[in-house]
This record gives C-alpha cells, sequence and structure tokens, in this order.
C-alpha cells in the first residue's frame, strides 16, 4: 500500500509543479520582438532573391528595438558566371501590421 502511494506521489507532484509553473511562470510580452523569428525571416528574405543561388551566414545580430541585421556571403549569378558579394540585410517588425519586412539591404564586393 505504501509503494502504491509512494508511486502517485511521485507521478502526481511534477505534473502539479509543472501546471503551477505554466500558470504563474515568467510572463512573456506578445508584442516582444521574436530574435528567432527575425532570423527566418531574415533568412527567407535572402534565399527569395532571385539572384542569390547560396549563401553563408556571418552574423545575426540585434540592432535596437525590433530590429535585427543579417550578414555574410551570397553567391550570386551574373552575366560573366556566380560571383561571392558581401551582403547586409536589415529585418524590422511593423506592429501595426503585426509582420516582419525588409527594412534594408546591401551587398558589397
Amino acid at each position: 500500500m505504501g509503494l502504491n502511494v509512494f508511486k502517485s506521489v511521485a507521478f502526481v507532484v511534477p505534473l502539479a509543479g509543472l501546471a503551477f509553473l505554466m500558470e504563474f511562470g515568467e510572463k512573456t510580452d506578445e508584442s516582444a520582438c521574436s530574435g528567432t523569428l527575425a532570423f527566418e525571416k531574415a533568412r527567407q528574405l535572402m534565399e527569395g532573391r532571385p539572384e542569390v543561388i547560396d549563401m553563408s551566414l556571418k552574423g545575426f545580430r540585434w540592432v535596437d528595438d525590433c530590429r535585427f541585421a543579417m550578414n555574410g556571403y551570397a553567391d550570386v549569378e551574373t552575366g560573366a558566371g556566380p560571383d561571392r558579394l558581401g551582403f547586409e540585410l536589415l529585418v524590422a517588425f511593423d506592429p501595426q501590421a503585426r509582420r516582419w519586412q525588409q527594412a534594408g539591404f546591401s551587398m558589397t564586393r
């Protein structure tokens, strides 16, 4: 009998702790900008450019407020064949439209 009670308590206590944590744990701000979403949107925008064949990321950083910058190298198709150029892509969250958008883009040799 004592073993069954112990098994029940050992099963219920962690579940109760998890339920308590989910209800009263740290709240996240719904309007906060997610770096993970910004990274995925920046990668999607880069891969969606018609001239880009492949890319190699060098860095991804928070710039300010809801703006993030991704930089690296992109292999682009040119008239003379593929060429490797450096790029920096800036993405920002638009709170009115509630979506990520490209805020800036540059490519350099």
